[in-house]
Formats: C-alpha cells, sequence, structure tokens
C-alpha cells in the first residue's frame, strides 16, 4: 500500500508541476463494455468523451467496437473502428501579397483566422501486441496501424487586410479591426470549405506493469511514438502515460492516468497534460 500512496501523489503531482509550461490540460473519459466468447477470442464496445482547453472546451465524441484474438498466450491481434464527432480549434495564418502570376511573395498581407468546428471522422486500427512476464513485472509491446478519413466540413474565415501603420494610427479616420496586435483598415468574413483527409500513422507503445501482491491496484507505465506514414514516417508525437488500474470486481474495472503528450498528430494540436479516467465491464 505504500507503493500505491507514492503512485497516486505522483499523479498527483504531476499535472500541478508541469502547470509553468502553460501548455493545455485535458481530460479524457472512457468506458468500456468486453465480452469474452472464448479463451482465445473477445468482442468489446466503447465510448469517448473529452475535455481540453483547461477542461473548458469539448473536443471528441467518439464510439467505437473491435474484436481481439490471441492465437497465444503472449501474443494478442486486434482490429476496431472509431467514428469520432471532433473539434477543431481555431487557426490562424499568414497571408502573403501575390506577384503578377499569382505567386505568394514575402510582401505582409494580413491573416487568415478560421474559426473553431466540428467535423465527423472515420477511422480503422489494428494492432499487435506481445506480453513478456518478468517475475512481477509484465512487459509490452504494441504496434498499432491507424487509418483515419476526416469528412468534410465548413466553417467561417476571418481576413484581416490592409495593415495600418502605427505612424498613421494618431490620424487614422477611417475602420479600425485590431488582431495580434495589430490594426488593419479591412476585414472580410466568409464561409470557407475544409476539404476531407486520409491520415496513415504507427503507433509504437512499450509498456511496463507491475503486479503487487495481494492488492487489487496494478500501476504501470508506457511510451509511445506517433509516425505519420504518409510523411516519410515522420515523429509527429510522443505520449507518456502513468497510471494504475483498480480490479474491483472480477467484472468491474476502473483505471486512472496522467498522460503527457509532447508534439502534435492527427488527435492532438499542442504539448498536452491529461487525467485519464476509464471504466471496463468484462462479462
Amino acid at each position: 500500500m505504500n507503493r500505491l500512496s507514492l503512485l497516486t501523489v505522483a499523479l498527483l503531482a504531476l499535472p500541478a508541476c508541469s502547470a509553468w509550461a502553460q501548455d493545455d490540460f485535458s481530460l479524457w473519459t472512457e468506458a468500456t463494455v468486453q465480452k469474452e466468447l472464448s479463451k482465445k477470442f473477445s468482442v468489446d464496445a466503447r465510448l469517448e468523451f473529452r475535455l481540453e482547453d483547461d477542461w473548458s472546451q469539448p473536443v471528441r465524441w467518439a464510439v467505437s467496437a473491435g474484436a481481439t484474438y490471441k492465437p497465444f498466450r503472449f501474443l494478442s491481434l486486434s482490429a476496431g473502428y472509431v467514428f469520432l464527432h471532433d473539434y477543431s480549434f481555431t487557426e490562424a495564418e499568414t497571408d502573403y501579397k501575390k506577384d503578377d502570376d499569382g505567386q505568394p511573395t514575402t510582401d505582409f498581407n494580413g491573416y487568415n483566422v478560421d474559426h473553431g468546428f466540428w467535423r465527423n471522422k472515420h477511422r480503422a486500427t489494428f494492432d499487435v501486441t506481445g506480453k513478456l512476464p518478468l517475475g512481477r513485472f509484465t512487459i509490452g509491446l504494441r504496434e498499432r496501424y491507424q487509418f483515419t478519413h476526416s469528412l468534410s466540413g465548413t466553417t467561417l474565415r476571418d481576413k484581416y487586410r490592409k495593415l495600418i501603420p502605427e505612424a498613421q494610427l494618431g490620424g487614422w479616420t477611417g475602420d479600425r479591426y485590431e488582431y495580434a496586435g495589430q490594426t488593419f483598415a479591412k476585414f472580410e468574413q466568409e464561409e470557407k470549405e475544409k476539404r476531407a483527409k486520409n491520415r496513415h500513422y504507427l503507433r509504437s507503445r512499450l509498456s511496463v506493469e507491475y503486479n503487487i501482491r495481494h492488492c487489487a491496484w496494478t500501476p504501470y507505465a508506457s511510451y509511445e511514438l506517433s509516425n505519420d506514414l504518409g510523411d516519410s514516417f515522420d515523429l509527429d508525437k510522443k505520449r507518456l502515460t502513468v497510471g494504475a488500474e483498480w480490479k474491483v470486481t472480477k467484472q468491474h474495472r476502473l483505471d486512472i492516468a496522467y498522460v503527457y503528450d509532447n508534439g502534435a498528430d492527427d488527435d492532438a494540436r499542442s504539448n498536452n497534460h491529461a487525467i485519464a479516467l476509464s471504466y471496463k465491464f468484462k462479462f
């Protein structure tokens, strides 16, 4: 129980210690129902909900279904489908003037600011997971191929143009529009279409868990890398997870974890600190 107390303190302290970094803070929740059809085959269904932007903005509703086959005790194969209703935050980009041939130049022209919007996504996953027991420790390695198809959507775009130099602000009598600490004389708003897109990732995760004798809690830690298969295997994100699973009864399990994402991919926009809470019912 002393080890469990230390783990609990660490979980509570980590987000507080990282507050100075001014990263995003999130809450991830999920509930899973799993049915074992045999010793080697099981199916599951899951519901997810996430909050980001310091727990103020809902960013995800998701429902999924999957199946797992264990040909050997140390090896499992899984496949799943996920439907996601995801929120994309406001995005801003610098706009540059174009030359006579319609090509962008280095001359500043203003800003394009796309409002946040919701988008539906379809996702398919395929996992290969191996586990190796070493005494009371269990080492795991999971390789996941993840394909995501994001449907098209629409949002509003704010266009700031005709920058007013600071030397002219005192005598300027026309319209003024403020953005990013600068003042513009022209503002337009239009509907912007977001095209459908596909993303392919390989997510590799190394994990370790410790079986505490005569204890219902199982602490664990994992480290995951997300490589973009559509961009020369570029490493987009690293994820560190530290948590513990509580086996309430044979059928009911609760899980609490601290998750740190470093980088951005199809699921995250920036460095992120999350508290992850999950519940599983097995029958």
